[in-house]
């Protein structure tokens, strides 16, 4: 019950839609019968089956019997061939119309179908980009990547797939029971005995599959981000001679996930083969006890035949029902692991008083600023500010929290205690959007997509020509570009890898300088590059940070020597601080790297 639940929560937008399959498979239904239920006069005018027996007992052979009378009635003046060209006329007009409402039904199903798919490939696309980074840090990338493709390719296939036969088996069945009942409500009694036997035995197998689907999609996770991470670091792979460590470990993960979906398919394929011998089984005791019954005079011959073939007909849709639930159970492992990211907790937020950042006018100011990866404590009551216009840099060893600061202030993170005030106000209490419109940010990493040098540098579909020209002028791009194949409408492929590392943090930094910002971050871009590209970046930051304000991560410790001031870190904490001829005349941690790096 829990899951049809879940399904239906996924078709609020589509009431419309299950409105009219559902009026579509009444009408199918009703045809569906009218067709079985023709073989009953067919049988009695091709072979005269006009046997006596006692008084009408129900309904439905009194009803059976009046239309016996017309039927005479009509042979005699008429003729059987007449009677029989008229019935078959009428079956190939009933299937006509059976087949014509069942098309549209299906089409209401497709809308469905596609709709939610799309619903849900939408809502997980805008959860991964609202989520706040330290989600990314505990998931494994190929994990979500399966979620947001295997796992929504199974709801489509296997929960909205099974949709059709949710909706219409239990209509079709309900009709041929009243239907049966009508013909003989004795036999139908009987064959209600079976159906709690069929019911649990299915229940059974689809919980067991429901949890086999879990853990298999969980190891296809794990599948695809060991590729992910195998393609990402296939160069290491190589020249470390790792081919046969990296094939072993696939190949154990590989077989795990076979010996799953073995499994799995194992008690998939058990649904379809049970249900169908337990119905086939019941209409052998049918045939039987129906039988029986006949030769008691209750019911005519083709009454019996008429009534099996509408029993019969229940086989199907009690099949594609029993299937369905299979499909169901197993897509709800997937729909589960969706909503594991749909339902994740999004920690960076607008309250509900944030207010906008129009402009920046005055400074930044860092006031105790404390902050935790977990139960590690990055940063300790960190305070200073940055006037507008001025550049601090943070210098300091790896994993002294001068990476964490910047990410504070862009927000991509909330401070476990203290506040970042930009203008006297708390950026918790301001509009995220609004405090990053007036940021800019480049990293060690130039971080490019798949897609034309404008697109990369502009991040929308409209630019201004003149301005994208300045940019990558600025950035020292424009010499590069101009010789591409394309120019700006060259494609420069994933990552940006038709370029080389200085090209790409060019681009990175024409980015930066197209969006204009008030506020520059910088993860010093120099320190993975050649003399000469470090020449032509260096010189382009210098020309991006002039008039703005910047807050720079330095590696390399003579590109920072004209900042205003110069935050020295160590183990979360500012242990100097100055200009670089303050902290150079005094002994201390500023003074000894500097003498490392010269030397």
């Amino acid at each position: 019950m829990k899951s049809f639940r879940a399904i239906f929560s996924l078709l609020g937008d589509y009431k419309g839609s299950l409105v009219w399959n559902f009026i579509f498979n009444i009408l199918n239904a009703i045809f569906s019968l009218f067709t079985f239920l023709s073989v009953v006069p067919f049988l009695y005018v091709l072979f005269d089956v006009n046997q006596g027996g006692s008084a009408p007992i129900s309904q439905a052979k009194g009803l059976w019997d009046q239309f016996k009378d017309q039927l005479n009635g009509s042979i005699l003046e008429h003729g059987k061939p007449h009677v029989l060209l008229l019935m078959c006329l009428f079956i190939v007009v009933l299937a006509l119309l059976k087949n014509t409402v069942n098309y549209i039904s299906l089409l209401s199903i497709a809308r469905i179908r596609t709709g939610v798919s799309r619903d849900l490939r939408k809502k997980m696309y805008q959860k991964v980009l609202r989520l706040q980074l330290a989600f990314f840090s505990n998931e494994r990338k190929g994990d979500l990547i399966s979620r947001m493709t295997n796992d929504l390719n199974e709801i489509e296939f296997s929960v909205i797939g099974a949709l059709e036969a949710l909706l219409k088996s239990p209509v079709m069945i309900f009709f041929s029971l009243i239907t049966l009942v009508l013909m003989s409500w004795k036999l139908t009694l009987f064959a209600f005995i079976f159906l709690p036997v069929s019911g649990y035995l299915i229940s059974r197998i689809a919980k067991s599959l429901k949890n086999a689907a879990k853990r298999s999609k969980s190891n296809l996770g794990d599948l695809i981000a060991l590729l992910d991470e195998s393609l990402t670091g296939i160069r290491v792979i190589k020249v470390f001679n790792a081919e046969d460590h990296f094939e072993k470990k696939f190949d154990e993960t590989n077989e795990g996930y076979s010996r799953l979906m073995h499994k799995l398919y194992k008690r998939e394929y058990l649904a379809s083969p049970m249900s169908e011998f337990i119905s086939l089984m019941v209409i052998s005791v049918l045939l039987y006890v129906g039988g029986t019954i006949v030769f008691s005079g209750e019911i005519s011959g083709e009454l019996l035949i008429g009534y099996l073939v509408v029993f019969s007909q229940i086989i199907q849709p009690a099949k594609q029902f029993s299937d369905a639930i299979f499909k169901v159970n197993k897509g709800m492992a997937s729909l589960e692991r969706i909503r594991e990211v749909l339902h994740a907790e999004e920690t960076v937020l607008d309250k509900s008083d944030a207010v906008e950042l129009k402009s920046f006018e005055n400074e930044i100011a860092f006031k105790n600023v404390s902050f935790k990866y977990g139960e590690e404590e990055v940063l300790k009551n960190i305070s200073f500010n940055i006037e507008k216009g001025q550049t601090v840099a943070l210098v300091g060893s790896s994993g002294s929290g001068k990476t964490t600061l910047a990410m504070l202030l862009a927000r991509f993170y909330d401070p476990t205690s203290g506040s970042i005030d930009i203008d006297g106000v708390a950026i918790t209490h301001l509009k995220t959007k609004s405090v990053r419109a007036h940021m800019g940010m480049v990293t060690q990493d130039a971080l490019l997509f798949n897609d034309t040098v404008a697109n990369n540098i502009v991040l929308s579909e409209s630019h201004t020509n003149e301005k994208l020209m300045e940019a990558a002028r600025v950035s020292n791009a424009l010499e590069f570009i101009d010789e591409l194949e394309n120019k700006f409408e060259t494609n420069i492929g994933d990552g940006g890898m038709r370029l080389s590392g200085g090209q790409r943090q060019r681009l990175s930094i024409a980015r930066a300088i197209y969006k204009n910002p008030s506020i520059l971050i910088l993860d010093e871009a120099t320190s993975a590059l050649d003399t000469q590209s470090e020449k032509y970046v260096q010189d382009a930051i210098s020309k991006m940070m002039e008039n703005r304000t910047a807050l720079v991560i330095a590696h390399r410790l003579s590109t920072i020597q004209q900042a205003d001031l110069i935050l020295v870190m160590q183990a979360g904490e500012i242990v100097q601080r100055g200009t670089h001829k303050e902290l150079i005349s005094q002994e201390g941690l500023y003074k000894t790297l500097v003498e490392m790096q010269e030397l």
